[in-house]
């Protein structure tokens, strides 16, 4: 989900509201619950192992200097209770969160005519 948020730079920099690395260590990103845009507020203090990202799945990140990524995922962690809650799960539960629309998943393995399946969703037909 991550990925492909990062397609479009304007949408992590609409999530992520504190743009600059501060002193203080905390970040102001920005999820939907419900729909209604929900602040949730995280610090620079990542799991690691080692000195290695432990958690994050898009720790590598770090090495180039960036910090929105493991924000978002500490956000959505932080929604959700804790980082082993977040584990597993629907692609559009996350993008629901992400975007604030509404989302739905298909069993593409189940439908019989994936070509008339995609038109469809797509309203090409």
């Amino acid at each position: 989900m991550i990925s492909a948020l990062a397609e479009e730079p304007r949408r992590i920099k609409d999530r992520v509201v504190t743009q600059k690395v501060n002193s203080a260590g905390i970040y102001l990103v920005t999820l939907y619950v419900n729909g209604v845009k929900t602040p949730v507020i995280v610090d620079d203090h990542f799991p690691s192992v080692h000195g290695q990202a432990a958690f994050c799945g898009v720790a590598s990140q770090a090495e180039y200097g960036e910090m929105w990524g493991m924000l978002l995922e500490k956000a959505w962690a932080k929604l959700h209770g804790s980082y082993g809650r977040t584990e597993g799960g629907q692609t559009a539960h996350a993008a629901q969160h992400m975007t604030g629309l509404p989302t739905q998943a298909f069993k593409h393995n189940e439908e019989p005519d994936k070509d008339a399946f995609f038109k469809k969703m797509l309203r090409f037909d």
